[in-house]
């Protein structure tokens, strides 16, 4: 299987049509894209699945071989997390993740700027990998991201009590909630699901529907109120939301609830799970609906 062409992006089976050689030829399709824009700067980053790290390597050493400054996002990183080292260094990115596809899948997400992504129309691809490789420097933002996520979120959740669950189905989402409930001092308690990243997303495809949320369903029946129940995807761009009983909330409904937290402040929709915040991060955060959820929704 080749690779074949998505919106912002490529994708492929792993060890088929997305290998090491192949993630070389985009990340030297990318760069020269990138120069030809007169963009310096890239930041890679990946999500959990297998040979994703090794794979954004390859890509960072390719893309500082060409003389771009290059960073490399350290650990698995949300693509909020991407988002706003983009922003923050006004750059160029290149985002291993398959998002809510099958763990056999890998690909990346490519942006010429901060919530700017780039068609696969935009770029031509060398025939063969290219040998030369140069230097680049491990980032880490977590700690700045959550305090911007704290403070964007505000103090809306704080007083509320109950049980939070935060089924992040071993993708590159965990660990995010906990630390930003401890910045906004939450009592409500938080119990995430599937934390550690997993390769194989503990047995499930990465994408936050029913079927692939049995853990997190079987305890929301169980619940009392006052509870809540959140799923993320593969690459944490997307939030599904669970009320006690196991009713699903739908997008238009998250919506209207988003909407009556933030009392008239702008908030988007994409129809498949995903909250754009323009004030706040040029990609989507689901973190940050989550966070303005529990204002209404406990």
């Amino acid at each position: 299987m080749e690779l074949y062409s998505t919106q912002d992006g490529f994708l492929g089976e792993i060890a088929k049509g997305f290998t090491f050689a192949q993630v070389a030829r985009l990340a030297a399709g990318f760069g020269e894209r990138v120069r030809a824009e007169g963009i310096t700067r890239v930041v890679v980053a990946h999500d959990t699945r297998f040979l994703a790290k090794e794979m954004a390597e390859e890509a960072a050493g390719i893309l500082g071989g060409m003389g771009l400054e290059t960073f490399l996002l350290k650990g698995p990183s949300p693509l909020p997390l991407f988002g706003f080292a983009l922003k923050e260094l006004e750059a160029a990115g290149f985002y291993l993740t398959a998002s809510r596809k099958p763990a056999r899948f890998q690909g990346v997400k490519l942006r010429l700027g901060p919530g700017k992504p780039l068609s696969p129309e935009g770029m031509a691809l060398p025939q063969e990998a290219p040998q030369k490789r140069g230097s680049f420097q491990v980032l880490d933002r977590k700690k700045a991201y959550l305090e911007h996520l704290a403070q964007n979120a505000g103090q809306g959740a704080q007083g509320k009590k109950g049980v939070v669950y935060l089924d992040t189905l071993g993708g590159a989402g965990g660990g995010v909630l906990p630390g930003v409930f401890k910045l906004l001092g939450l009592e409500a308690e938080l119990r995430e699901l599937h934390p550690l990243p997993h390769p194989l997303f503990y047995g499930v495809d990465p994408d936050p529907k029913p079927e692939n949320l049995p853990t997190l369903l079987v305890l929301m029946k169980a619940v009392e109120p006052p509870a809540v129940g959140f799923a993320l995807d593969g690459d944490a761009d997307r939030l599904t939301v669970v009320l006690p009983g196991g009713e699903l909330v739908s997008q238009e409904e998250a919506l209207e609830k988003l909407r009556q937290a933030l009392g008239g402040r702008e908030v988007r929709a994409d129809g498949e799970g995903g909250y754009l915040f323009s004030w706040h991060l040029p990609e989507k955060d689901p973190f940050l609906a989550a966070l303005l959820l529990l204002q209404v929704l406990l």
